[in-house]
């Protein structure tokens, strides 16, 4: 993906939703926990850096942004 410049409008993507409800919490991450520890590979949706492995960057991924409550904001 590539920004452009939008101003002022200003847009991020997060990455760790697994569930798709709108906020990075508990609920996201212990599906990434389960398929790293499993070292489920290929195309899933728990692999959030797309390397076709689920692992330690992935947790990582998911672990800092439902530490930081990551969540959707609509206008």
């Amino acid at each position: 993906m590539k920004q452009v410049d939008a101003s002022p409008v200003e847009f991020a993507i997060y990455g760790g939703d697994i569930n798709a409800d709108g906020i990075v919490d508990v609920s996201d991450v212990s599906p990434v926990d389960n398929a790293s520890l499993t070292a489920l590979s290929g195309y899933v949706i728990t692999d959030l850096t797309g390397d076709n492995f689920v692992d330690v960057d992935d947790v990582s991924i998911v672990d800092n942004n439902s530490f930081s409550s990551v969540g959707l904001i609509r206008p």
